[in-house]
């Protein structure tokens, strides 16, 4: 009967843990927020006046990110 009781008690302990280990590890991953991969960059040959750069910008995460910003500066 103890050892019954026993085998309970740890399995039920086993899967809470596991569903702890299962929530930090949601935790941990996700990131908020965009990126832009390639942030070092220089531009010598740039003319004065207007002129367009083109970048990436992605969202490696599961949740809406607004972006918010000047289009013509």
């Amino acid at each position: 009967m103890f050892y019954r009781l026993l085998s309970w008690l740890l399995l039920g302990l086993s899967v809470a843990l596991f569903a702890a280990a299962g929530v930090c590890y949601y935790l941990e991953t996700d990131t908020f927020g965009a990126i832009i991969d390639e942030t070092d960059r220089e531009f010598p040959d740039m003319a004065v006046g207007p002129n367009t750069v083109h970048f990436t910008l992605r969202n490696p995460t599961r949740h809406t990110v607004r972006i918010v910003g000047a289009g013509y500066c």
